[in-house]
């Protein structure tokens, strides 16, 4: 028993001490007890105290000392452990596993019925979007996770909350994979069964990672291979645990993967294909005695079981039946148990998709209940003694993802283990001080540096080319979110276009090659690229690492059949349209991919409002798709993305409806659908002259109406279902960007001082809505005049001379000139897009030679890959 600190003892008399002055008062002066005089508690009893903290406690424990970690580590502590714990009244506890909010990672909580508040254990960084699938049973402790958007696979100890990510594996679209214990050497082996390419001589082959194996990071192929006569079996196998999302289940040293026979030619008598983790063979097993449909495998009680369901939409005759493996070599089945769905709950179990079997909790046959999870994120425990049914957990999602009902579950059995993961090598040198130090070093170097010194080793472009470097790089080099401006000129023959910060452009003074010859319209930044468009092609671009990805306007040629037909088509002379398509970039947060939608205008009369138009999304990742028409016919101005979603102004001079409103596009469902405008943008007017489109500022929604007759942009933001007035810009007295001759887009807001940056293709200027004056930044058009030779050489290029940096109040010295936009008496008041005369004015410059294109960008490292990875998404 350990000493109370406010007990006294007894001291055998000493001799007295001369009192000092310096001498601090008894009362306060701590009291040293020699090592050997203090009461030692006994190992057993210790031990004993152990085992009856939790592992959180436990896990502390071991930091204390070396001595205290030998011996909460070792497998009779260990051991102990799990058995005190197994005999304890059983408590269900369950794994679930849940994207956080947009899909930047994936968090792994704890659900049990006697707690109303689920857990966190950990977040997995690295696992984003929303196709993860996870093992329904861990072995000895180990849960194996599957991300198909990497694609890469996890092992994780729920226990010590240790995770470790496997090395990269031969790339393959169909592939399952299991873990396994292997008795006879005591390791942990990942086996995965996968389908060989259509060149190579196997057609299906099969891997294995051992954790913390000699082999190091590398897969290995088994020792005999996949026999012949197993291929076929071995197929069905993997294309059934694809399609329905089916993990192998492991039982008494064997790993099982069920055979689906609609993917074979004639009905097997085998059901299920067995791989040993001791001898790495392949085996079958035979057919219970009915046909195995609408069957999933689960381990029950240490046995091999197959789960048969039978629901048929009514609670009259709907039911799930378990069946019990008793034999390897004959095949013999039995019924175990027969879970009627009559009773009080039949809802939580006939609705659901997908309804799996995961476990079992209960000390003994008679207090055993079954486990029961449903793709609606509920968990039902069946208790066969009683034959009824209770809901124990149901998890409630708040993000709109989930609202489509996945095809699989995410839940899984938690089993108290201290078994150890073992971390690659390739993560224990990430992790040394040595790799932490460049990473920082690395972190704060422009991304053009980045790419050169992925040449110095193979360590460095390991590190630099690590999915957590990338977005580590893009958070840091973006975490104060303000805009950053690079201008896009003409390329050189390595590059079409070539980009150029705005701080660079206003110190250098020649760089007059770089004017446009063609119109070019560019996106605001998504995840690190940007969307530059012309007439021909479009182009997804990195500015900052020079990476592109180039996407042809496939339905060109069809448009010049068509142009005989549009004869009567109006044309608007708008600056910031390119074509007769309206094309934007979005980034799908389930698949953490970026897509490009076009919608191509073949013709279009806005006397008789018809019109025709086509729809087409390229993906990133994977090949392009056709896409349905939209509700509504979108004016020409370039869409808006935000969390995975395109909106569009609608156009009310074409189609049924005489008012305006929001087209938007979500990218993951890949619908159509519309929202409604304020209601002073929703009115229009063949006589009134106000011009609506959509704007993104500040990471919100943002409608705009130009009043070229008030001279005044009037922007309203969506919030919560809700229209609000976000400001109100005042540009009678700024000639330079009248709308009556500009057409002037909001690009961003300072979060520092919010002033609004505005564009007019002509003039780049910062709006103060306090002072409500302009001040400009750059004059683009006077840039390209002056390279022109007709034009007078008295007009210069309107650079920023002589500013001192810290004067700079956005990054890369975005300082503002000296000189102020001359502001003039009166708007005119004209429409610049219903006057034909005046809209060929809008931005007017030389069709030789044509200004430089303000983009806002995002510093990053994104890229893609030149051969995409092979994967199947699918809900």
């Amino acid at each position: 028993m350990m000493r109370d600190s406010k007990r006294t003892r007894s001291a055998p008399p000493r001799e007295p001490l001369e009192m000092t002055e310096d001498m601090t008062p008894r009362s306060k002066r701590r009291k040293f007890v020699p090592f050997g005089e203090g009461a030692v508690l006994p190992e057993e009893m210790l031990t004993e105290v152990f085992l009856r903290l939790p592992i959180k406690s436990i896990l502390r424990f071991r930091a204390a000392c070396h001595s205290r970690y030998a011996m909460l580590s070792s497998q009779e502590f260990c051991q102990l452990y799990i058995t005190r714990t197994e005999a304890m009244p059983p408590q269900p506890k369950l794994l679930f596993i849940s994207p956080t909010a947009n899909f930047n990672s994936t968090a792994v909580y704890t659900c049990s019925p006697s707690k109303p508040i689920d857990d966190l254990l950990f977040t997995l960084d690295d696992v984003r979007g929303n196709y993860v699938e996870v093992a329904p049973s861990p072995c000895h402790g180990l849960t194996l996770l599957y991300n198909a958007v990497a694609p890469a696979y996890y092992v994780f100890n729920a226990t010590t909350r240790a995770i470790t990510r496997l090395p990269p594996y031969q790339d393959v679209i169909h592939a399952t994979a299991g873990v396994g214990f292997d008795a006879r050497t005591k390791e942990f082996k990942v086996v995965r069964l996968f389908g060989g390419k259509s060149h190579e001589i196997h057609s299906v082959k099969c891997e294995i990672f051992i954790l913390g194996g000699e082999e190091g990071d590398h897969w290995r192929p088994t020792a005999g291979g996949v026999p012949f006569r197993f291929c076929s079996f071995a197929l069905s196998a993997i294309r059934n645990a694809v399609a329905n999302k089916l993990q192998p289940v492991f039982v008494n040293g064997f790993l099982h993967w069920l055979i689906n026979p609609s993917f074979l030619l004639k009905a097997p008598r085998a059901a299920i294909i067995s791989f040993s983790l001791t001898d790495e063979t392949f085996r079958w097993i035979r057919s219970p005695p009915f046909e195995v449909s609408r069957v999933h495998l689960a381990e029950l009680d240490d046995q091999l079981c197959m789960v048969r369901d039978l629901r048929n939409g009514l609670p009259t005759g709907s039911m799930f039946e378990i069946w019990r493996l008793n034999d390897y070599n004959s095949g013999d089945w039995s019924l175990d148990y027969r879970i009627g769905l009559t009773g009080n709950l039949p809802r939580d179990l006939l609705e659901p998709r997908i309804v799996k079997v995961i476990g079992s909790f209960g000390s003994y046959r008679s207090s055993k209940k079954i486990i029961i999870a449903t793709s609606k994120h509920k968990v039902c425990a069946y208790d066969p003694v009683s034959r009824t049914l209770e809901t124990i957990v149901s998890i409630m999602e708040t993000c709109s993802a989930y609202q489509n009902e996945k095809s699989d579950i995410r839940f899984s059995s938690f089993t108290k283990s201290f078994t150890p993961v073992h971390r690659t090598r390739k993560e224990i040198g990430f992790s040394t001080p040595l790799s932490k130090a460049t990473k920082e070093i690395l972190l704060r170097l422009p991304a053009e540096s980045i790419l050169k010194l992925e040449l110095v080793c193979k360590q460095w472009r390991g590190l630099i080319k690590n999915e957590g470097f990338v977005h580590a790089y893009f958070e840091h080099k973006n975490m104060d979110r303000r805009p950053k401006i690079m201008l896009v000129g003409k390329g050189s023959e390595k590059s079409v276009f070539n980009f150029i910060p705005l701080s660079k452009w206003l110190q250098e003074a020649n760089l007059g090659t770089m004017f446009l010859d063609k119109k070019v319209v560019c996106s605001k930044p998504c995840h690190g690229l940007n969307l530059v468009s012309i007439e021909m092609k479009d182009y997804l671009f990195n500015p900052c690492t020079g990476y592109r990805m180039i996407y042809w306007n496939r339905d060109h040629q069809l448009y010049q059949e068509w142009s005989n037909l549009s004869s009567d088509r109006c044309k608007d002379y708008n600056p910031f349209v390119v074509g007769n398509k309206n094309v934007g970039m979005g980034f799908c947060q389930v698949t953490q991919s970026h897509a490009v939608v076009g919608i191509f205008y073949y013709w279009k009369n806005y006397e008789s409002r018809q019109y025709y138009l086509t729809c087409f999304m390229w993906s990133c990742s994977s090949q392009g798709q056709p896409l349905p028409d939209p509700p509504l016919p979108v004016n020409d101005m370039p869409p808006v993305s935000l969390d995975g979603v395109l909106y569009w102004m609608s156009e009310p001079r074409l189609g049924q409806s005489y008012e305006r409103a929001i087209v938007f596009f979500n990218i993951a469902a890949k619908i159509f659908d519309v929202i409604p405008c304020p209601s002073c943008i929703a009115i229009w007017d063949s006589r009134n002259p106000c011009h609506a489109f959509v704007v993104e500022l500040q990471g919100m929604l943002c409608a705009v109406l130009s009043n070229p007759v008030a001279d005044k942009l009037d922007i309203w933001k969506w919030d919560h279902g809700l229209w609000s007035i976000a400001y109100a810009i005042n540009l009678k007295f700024w000639l330079d960007y009248s709308l009556a001759t500009n057409v002037v887009v909001p690009l961003a807001v300072d979060p520092i001082d919010g002033k609004v940056l505005l564009n007019t293709r002509r003039k780049l200027g910062l709006y103060n809505p306090c002072k409500q004056t302009i001040e400009n930044l750059l004059a683009l058009d006077q840039a390209s005049q002056q390279q022109n030779p007709g034009v007078n050489r008295n007009f210069h290029i309107a650079r920023c001379q002589d500013v001192p940096k810290k004067f700079s109040q956005w990054k890369l010295s975005l300082a503002p000139c000296e000189k102020f936009a001359n502001p003039s008496s009166a708007s005119s008041g004209k429409n610049p897009f219903y006057s034909r005369d005046q809209s060929k004015e809008l931005n007017s410059v030389s069709q030789k030679i044509m200004p430089l294109v303000p983009m806002l960008y995002e510093e990053g490292l994104a890229y893609y890959p030149t051969t995409p990875k092979l994967r199947v998404l699918c809900d």
